[in-house]
């Protein structure tokens, strides 16, 4: 179906030592869609992410994936079907990447005493071919540049083979050729295998670029939801960001972010606004 729901938040309040983090959140995540969630330092963004994997419980409200509410779900069924992508690995062990790509399968073998089976290896060469990593498979993970490793991650929440991929940060270490390159596979994903995306961002120029709806968070509330050429005006980045900015119009009516900058006068940045 093309509207159906993969993640709904339905009134998501979440606080630390009596102070809050969100409040009232509410939102419809709908299938194949690539969701960015944009907003200032300190809005809430990752702690959302983190109710939503259930590494955090609410205090108030519910998280329903394909309407079933995650309280009835226990970790190993959320994995199964939502994968993450941290901003960056705690991980400290010298494992190679095919080794680090392979745990992604733990939600999937019957018992520790089983392991892998042949499926979960065959799983993972395919997403490494297909993510072209088969150069690095025998590496030391740890020793990979950002953007290889950034993949590497990438590919351990694919192996899940999770219906919904949640992604915290992905670009925020990478150059703008990684950055690009990361932001394209996740939404040839979307669009050609079904998978709903929701990725926290801050490049606004990068998510009005790849998302198909964005969600701006202020306050710990969610202020504004829709798609990048709805949300994208000056009064509303004004409001977010506390930004004076012009808002150019790239092809196909995708919007462009440029900062008012205070050495350059308006009939220049009208310029560059007429040449994006």
């Amino acid at each position: 179906m093309i509207n159906e729901t993969s993640l709904k938040v339905s009134d998501l309040s979440f606080g630390y030592d009596n102070k809050s983090i969100l409040k009232e959140i509410s939102l419809n995540v709908r299938k194949g869609k690539f969701y960015g969630i944009l907003g200032p330092n300190g809005s809430g963004k990752s702690t959302l992410l983190k109710n939503v994997m259930r590494y955090l419980i609410p205090d108030e409200g519910e998280i329903y994936l394909f309407n079933e509410s995650i309280k009835n779900m226990n970790r190993k069924s959320v994995a199964k079907k939502m994968g993450f992508v941290p901003q960056k690995s705690e991980m400290s062990m010298a494992l190679t990447v095919y080794e680090t790509i392979l745990m992604g399968r733990l939600p999937h073998i019957k018992s520790q005493w089983e392991g892998y089976t042949e499926k979960d290896r065959r799983i993972v060469n395919n997403v490494i071919n297909s993510l072209g990593l088969e150069e690095f498979k025998d590496r030391i993970a740890l020793s990979l540049s950002g953007g290889e490793f950034q993949k590497v991650l990438l590919a351990r929440a694919l192996v899940q083979k999770p219906e919904i991929l949640l992604l915290d940060e992905p670009t925020s270490n990478l150059d703008m050729n990684h950055a690009v390159e990361l932001m394209s596979l996740i939404k040839m994903m979307t669009k050609n295998n079904g998978l709903t995306a929701v990725a926290v961002l801050h490049d606004l120029n990068l998510a009005a670029l790849f998302c198909d709806e964005v969600v701006f968070l202020k306050n710990n509330e969610l202020k504004y939801t829709g798609c990048p050429k709805a949300v994208f005006k000056r009064e509303i980045i004004k409001d977010i960001y506390g930004l004076d900015v012009y808002i150019a119009e790239c092809d196909e009516g995708i919007p462009y972010v440029i900062p008012k900058c205070t050495h350059m006068n308006e009939e220049i940045c009208q310029r560059i606004c007429k040449c994006v």
